[in-house]
């Protein structure tokens, strides 16, 4: 036993590192190595010889206990939310109904003789490498700690992880289907090609995650923090995203097909050449996004902040884009055929070569846009704004003109055949026969 001069000396440093716990409960411990409901919250005993210690009912909550000599004591109802368990030694000691949520036990010793509940001797057993099978369906193993763990290739199906901490783990081609992982914490994990099909990640951080060719479709993932997370390939159809935060998030040929992104954060996130069809983009944030080459089709987004989005080769066909601001947006060359533009703002857009056949710009205004060799065919620009755009060689063929602004606008060689012009204002334009029309004004 170590001598009482010893501990005196370790008492009096702990005091500088207390914090919450009561200093007089610390002393009282290491003295008598009894201290039933004591608060000992966040105390460093870093160590200690606490063989056969009292500590029932203790609050030894977010406590250090690393390396602590804790054989035989009694740990009946003590609360170890928290609380460094590392390399303690625990063989013979009684944790019966002992709060352990988020507790680390890696490299602490117990035996068959300690009492701990079969939850916590599951999650103990895991933690060590001591689990004879990898397959952990349907168990209980919620707020269990398995920060740094290898867990590759277990199987997690229907299991109740809710609020657990796989930060850091390896965890890559697991099986976490069905699974309750709402408040998870899987903070820079290695989660490639793991399985996630329609698990619950509500409000889970899966922050700069790898998740690369992951499948997480029909997943809950509402108001999930995917900060930075490695996205590539990874399947995310028909998924839940709402307030998901995407910023910064990288993302090649993802697939998030008829998933839900209505008011998340995609600022800055790189996801191109993936799959966006019929994706709810409602609110979104996608300012400073790269989607470029991807496939945006028939997906909603209204009131979406898209402010130096990258577009260009992205498949906007059929997609709604009604009263948006696209100022200075570049969707050259894109097919935008039987895209909604009504009320939306393009001043200073280009798109040149774009395909905008049966494309709808009514009261869009696109003054000052460039619309070189753009397909207009059929569109219908009622009161559109198109003053001072460059429409040099469109094809403008059977499409509504009236009540379009097109003064100083440059019509040079454009496909007029079936426009109709009721009401179209052209002064000071320069028609497709080269001559500048006179302003009456």
């Amino acid at each position: 036993m170590k001598s009482l001069a010893f501990c005196i000396i370790f008492y009096l440093s702990l005091l500088t590192v207390a914090n919450a716990a009561n200093s007089k409960h610390i002393k009282r411990l290491i003295e008598t190595r009894k201290c039933i409901g004591c608060n000992l919250k966040n105390a460093n005993l870093k160590g200690l010889y606490l063989q056969q210690a009292d500590l029932t009912g203790a609050n030894l909550r977010g406590a250090n206990l690393n390396g602590a000599d804790l054989r035989g004591a009694f740990l009946k109802r003590a609360n170890l939310t928290k609380t460094d368990l590392r390399n303690a030694k625990l063989e013979n000691a009684n944790l019966e109904d002992a709060k352990l949520d988020w507790a680390q036990l890696n490299n602490a010793s117990i035996n068959n003789r300690t009492v701990i509940g079969s939850k916590w001797r599951l999650i103990y057993d895991i933690v060590n490498h001591k689990v004879v099978s990898q397959d952990l369906t349907d168990k209980d193993l919620s707020r269990a700690n398995f920060n740094g763990v290898d867990l590759r290739k277990f199987n997690f199906v229907g299991a109740n992880l809710e609020g657990a901490t796989f930060e850091g783990a390896l965890v890559s081609q697991a099986n976490f289907d069905g699974t309750n992982l709402q408040n998870s914490s899987l903070f820079i994990s290695d989660l490639r090609n793991s399985s996630f099909q329609k698990a619950n990640l509500k409000n889970s951080s899966l922050q700069a995650a790898d998740i690369r060719g992951a499948i997480l479709e029909q997943t809950n993932l509402g108001n999930a923090n995917l900060r930075r997370t490695y996205l590539d390939n990874a399947k995310l159809s028909n998924s839940n995203l709402i307030k998901a935060d995407l910023a910064f998030a990288h993302g090649h040929n993802s697939d998030l097909r008829q998933s839900k992104l209505t008011k998340a954060n995609l600022f800055n996130a790189d996801l191109r050449s993936s799959n966006l069809s019929g994706v709810d983009l409602r609110n979104a944030n996608l300012k400073g996004a790269d989607i470029s080459n991807t496939i945006l089709t028939s997906a909603t987004l209204r009131k979406t902040n898209l402010e130096g989005v990258n577009l260009r080769g992205v498949k906007l066909s059929g997609t709604n884009l009604r009263k948006l601001n696209l100022r200075n947006i570049d969707l050259s060359g894109n097919d935008l055929s039987h895209t909604n533009f009504t009320g939306s703002n393009l001043s200073g857009a280009n798109l040149e070569g774009a395909n905008l056949s049966n494309a709808i710009l009514i009261n869009a205004n696109l003054k000052g846009a460039n619309l070189k060799g753009a397909n207009l065919s059929n569109a219908k620009l009622t009161k559109a704004n198109i003053q001072n755009a460059e429409l040099i060689d469109a094809n403008l063929s059977n499409t509504d003109l009236r009540f379009a602004n097109f003064k100083n606008a440059n019509l040079q060689g454009a496909n007029v055949t079936g426009v109709e012009t009721f009401f179209t204002k052209v002064c000071g334009a320069i028609m497709f026969d080269g001559k500048q029309t006179k302003c009456n004004e």
